[in-house]
């Protein structure tokens, strides 16, 4: 619709930009500028502000000093006449934004102008515009085509063609360079890497780990827990690029190896905890994995709420379905004296732990008659090849043994001496009081809940895994378990006798070496 009869104020915003680091040290945005004012002088128009884009592209309208102009012109407070820009280009090069944004201005009262393309509101004119707009989408998109072209060339060579990530540098400029493992923050990074290997780690406890040992960002900032996951998968770091659909062996040094990379995959993926279970991922919640619900076998976990005031409020929970009644957040003291109750039950009364002391110490009296008497046998045949070896020695000396046949009786004799002395049971250097082992054994067992209570996360679930193999169901109140140590069956079984006692091999502490 014609609009050249509306009557604007004569001022105007001059909006100028360029979109690479050349063209700022440059003169692009002096130039602009000037065009822009000799030209704003000529219509007789008064510049009100000045608006420089610095690096960026103007492939989209998320640009700071672009929203800045727009949004001044927009303000009814002060009307702005006209939008001035050297080149179209300069204000878009998606003709979809061109069309949109120019729409907000006109809605606003302010007209688009160009130093450098004649814009007008005839039909010609408004075609004119739009060919524009849409050739210099066209120019922005085979530019970006043939920049990525470029790339790929690079990419398939082996090259990052970008910033290098943390943990690595561009130690040359120029043509054909290729980043390098930074001498201070590559070991850092790697030291993440191996740690998240153990399935130990959150992604917020490694940030916390790095920046105490000084690992900072480009910025100096300390990692955090978002960059930890980045990093993490990140397969630059082992020398693969995947980038454009396709995976490129990196022609540069790797931090790390593929075999700790694809350890830390599986850790991500929930496929690599062999060694350490899941629940140790969180020290503060011990029993993570530990527990499950006895109506529908979901493992309960555990994570903090924020109060109203910032107060970080820890829960064990379980993520079951919305029939499963138990499904509950219960809070972590609650949670974990309920666990340290249930140990208190399992403990035995004294007159069990007292008859399965004199058990163990009877088997352990036999164990050390049998191994005297076997190392008795044994030091006798090794004896009786000594005095062999001597009489060997005699007859080469009186001369009935050749100096050959000497070697091959001495040699002989000798392997079999060793290998009887090889027979010989040794055991501890020193004899082990049983009787002070079984009594810190029992101390423990009384004491299980409190042991529990004062350990590091890693010895809790160690205990709390010999306590009760299996894990442990609880309802909500209760807990139970199918299995739990040996020395808690005797709570089970209160009347056990020392013949069933024995009856499972394998109680007492071997005497094998």
């Amino acid at each position: 619709m014609p609009t050249q009869n509306i009557t604007r104020p004569d001022t105007c915003i001059i909006y100028a930009r360029v979109s690479s680091k050349e063209q700022i040290e440059g003169t692009s945005l002096e130039t602009q500028e000037m065009h822009c004012r000799e030209y704003a002088k000529r219509m007789g128009w008064t510049v009100v502000n000045v608006f420089l884009e610095q690096g960026e592209s103007a492939k989209t309208t998320d640009r700071t000093e672009f929203k800045k102009a727009i949004i001044f012109c927009t303000d009814k407070k002060r009307p702005v006449g006209y939008f001035l820009v050297h080149k179209l280009d300069r204000f878009a090069r998606n003709a979809e934004d061109h069309i949109a944004v120019r729409g907000t201005l006109r809605r606003s009262g302010t007209e688009l102008k160009s130093v450098s393309e004649q814009l007008d509101d005839s039909p010609m004119g408004q075609a004119m515009e739009n060919i524009t707009a849409v050739f210099a989408e066209l120019d922005n998109r085979i530019r970006a085509d043939r920049s990525k072209g470029g790339m790929v060339a690079r990419v398939k060579e082996g090259i990052w063609c970008w910033a290098p990530p943390l943990g690595y540098h561009k130690p040359v400029k120029g043509k054909g360079t290729n980043i390098a493992p930074d001498p201070i923050k590559g070991p850092l990074v790697k030291l993440g890497f191996e740690e998240y290997s153990r399935g130990i780690y959150t992604y917020e406890a490694l940030a916390n780990l790095l920046a105490g040992k000084g690992l900072v960002t480009k910025k100096s900032n300390p990692p955090t827990m978002q960059l930890m996951e980045k990093l993490i998968h990140n397969p630059l770091y082992c020398g693969r690029i995947e980038v454009f659909d396709e995976c490129i062996k990196g022609n540069f040094a790797p931090l790390i190896s593929e075999e700790l990379f694809d350890a830390c995959q599986k850790i991500v993926d929930g496929r690599g905890y062999n060694v350490t279970p899941r629940s140790a991922n969180n020290p503060k919640f011990p029993l993570r994995g530990f527990f499950r619900c006895s109506e529908c076998n979901a493992p309960f976990t555990g994570s903090e709420s924020t109060g109203r005031r910032g107060v970080k409020y820890p829960y064990y929970h379980h993520h079951g379905t919305m029939k499963c009644g138990l499904c509950r957040s219960i809070p972590k003291p609650v949670f974990e004296q309920v666990f340290m109750e249930y140990l208190d039950s399992l403990t035995p009364k004294q007159e069990c732990l007292d008859l399965f002391k004199a058990v163990v110490m009877d088997i352990w009296k036999s164990n050390f008659k049998q191994y005297d008497e076997d190392n008795a046998k044994v030091t006798k045949e090794i004896q009786k090849l000594e005095q062999e070896r001597q009489a060997i020695f005699a007859l080469h000396r009186s001369g009935k043994y050749s100096d050959d046949e000497f070697k091959e009786q001495k040699i002989v004799i000798g392997e079999l001496i060793k290998q009887k002395r090889g027979q010989l049971q040794t055991y501890w250097s020193d004899e082990l009081n049983m009787d002070k082992a079984l009594n810190c054994c029992f101390n423990f067992v009384t004491t299980a809940s409190q042991s529990w209570l004062e350990a590091d996360y890693k010895t809790k679930i160690q205990l709390q895994g010999l306590a009760c193999p299996q894990g442990i169901e609880f309802d909500g109140q209760n807990c139970r378990t199918a299995k739990t140590a040996l020395i808690y069956e005797l709570k089970k079984n209160p009347s056990l006798d020392s013949s069933s006692l024995v009856a499972s091999r394998g109680i007492e502490p071997l005497l094998t070496a």
